[in-house]
């Protein structure tokens, strides 16, 4: 073989290589989201009783930050509404190639809510509204229980069972 077809397949084969390396820690461990189709939810917003939901999106942004995201039907067809509930936990999801699953319960220490609403073009229909909240979410293998209120003294209760 010649010399530069050799230096060539070398090169090449070393830049694969670390191409190789450098995709696979674009996706860190622990990092993901699992959605979930629940067969009982309800949520309650600032200014609306409480309601039912469809789905409920976890999202791990890191390690001990968790979001739980519960999503509900909008008052217009195609439409939807969610309230989003953050915060931290000694516990985490398990998460692989950014799909997660709960393999135990976890203790999620919340310290912020969040509604908003998108119309039928996913487009939200205003600015989200968000609270600072103090509360907890139970995350077991069939449930998801969460309780938060503001210092202004609203309440939330969102609780799902799949």
């Amino acid at each position: 073989m010649n010399r530069t077809l050799c230096l060539v397949m070398l090169t090449t084969g070393l830049a694969f290589a670390y191409q190789t390396e450098v995709t696979a820690q674009k996706i860190p461990e622990n990092i993901g989201n699992l959605t979930i189709a629940t067969s009982n939810c309800s949520r309650n917003l600032e200014d609306q009783l409480q309601g039912p939901c469809s789905r409920v999106v976890l999202d791990q942004l890191q390690k001990d930050v968790i979001s739980v995201r519960f999503i509900a039907r909008g008052k217009q067809p195609d439409s939807s509404n969610q309230l989003t509930l953050a915060g931290t936990s000694q516990n985490s999801l398990q998460c692989k190639n950014t799909r997660c699953v709960i393999t135990g319960p976890i203790e999620l220490e919340l310290s912020s809510i969040s509604e908003v609403s998108y119309n039928n073009n996913g487009i939200a229909e205003e600015m989200p509204k968000a609270w600072p909240v103090l509360g907890n979410c139970k995350l077991e293998l069939k449930s998801i229980n969460c309780k938060a209120r503001s210092i202004q003294g609203q309440r939330w209760e969102a609780n799902a069972s799949f």
